[in-house]
């Protein structure tokens, strides 16, 4: 899966439910987040989902988007956001 095909899903169920010009999905990189990805931010409350797959792109938007409840099975920890400690780096570079 591309990054941009997580992105054409997101448009598209944003879209489908009448979202479209009050919510936007933008394209990035991994956001320095790498070890998560593919990592997605929602803003203005800056939660971290990393993990991100086609088949969670309704329950983001549903839950989150439209139901204001973060969806905890794929939000980052906000100890392993911009840390050199985190849990998955270590799992990352041991892998290699």
């Amino acid at each position: 899966m591309g990054r941009a095909e997580l992105q054409k899903l997101f448009k598209q169920k944003l879209a489908e439910r009448g979202l479209k010009g009050r919510v936007r999905a933008n394209q990035s990189g991994c956001l320095d987040q790498c070890e998560h990805g593919p990592n997605l931010v929602i803003y203005p409350e800056a939660v971290w989902y990393g993990g991100v797959t086609l088949a969670d792109v309704d329950e983001i938007v549903d839950s989150h988007i439209v139901g204001g409840r973060v969806v905890d099975r794929l939000r980052l920890k906000d100890e392993c956001l911009n840390t050199e400690n985190c849990e998955h780096k270590a799992r990352r570079a041991s892998a290699k």
